[in-house]
């Protein structure tokens, strides 16, 4: 495999890595201007308590669900409230329904936990940048090392018209 097929493969593992979790498709709504509670069940770590907070699902006029929480600030979705949100931290844990934020509740109600507060999308773009950066330097240091040992074994290697014949000696 060349470098450039291991890179190529490297930045498609990130990218699907980086937009698996994301809850962009599951925010679609029919009903606009519609505005919906969602309890969220809230486990705090450090305090070893229990609570719940109340997020509201706002259906926009483009059919997009927005999430607000209860100091009014809005959200595009729980990837978003995640990274953004002030009223959590990384020790708290949220479990809610795993198709949130839809408002569609046809389907069986399954529920999932995760952190209540993440890093956002900025921590991955700088393991992102490390890990290409650190694959470029150490493969392009790599093939300049090899480059630079081919060159020197080949300028070690005697040349046909390097060799001379010694004065006196007899040719046959």
């Amino acid at each position: 495999m060349t470098v450039h097929a291991l890179f190529a493969a490297a930045m498609a593992l990130a990218l699907l890595m980086a937009t698996g979790g994301s809850s962009v498709a599951q925010t679609r709504c029919e009903s606009r201007g519609q505005v919906y509670a969602q309890k969220v069940i809230v486990t705090h770590r450090g305090k070893k308590a229990l609570d719940s907070i109340t997020l509201f699902l706002v259906c926009r006029p483009n059919g997009n669900v927005a999430i607000v929480d209860h100091e009014g600030k809005s959200y595009q979705d729980l990837d978003d409230f995640r990274a953004n949100n002030e009223i959590l931290s990384e020790d708290d844990e949220i479990t809610l329904p795993r198709d949130f934020p839809a408002v569609d509740r046809s389907r069986e109600l399954e529920l999932m936990t995760v952190s209540g507060k993440t890093h956002g999308s900025a921590l991955w773009l700088w393991w992102l940048t490390g890990g290409i950066a650190l694959a470029l330097v150490t493969g392009g240091g790599g093939a300049l090392w090899l480059r630079a040992r081919r060159r020197a074994a080949q300028d070690s290697e005697p040349d046909a018209s390097d060799v001379s014949v010694m004065p006196g000696a007899a040719s046959e």
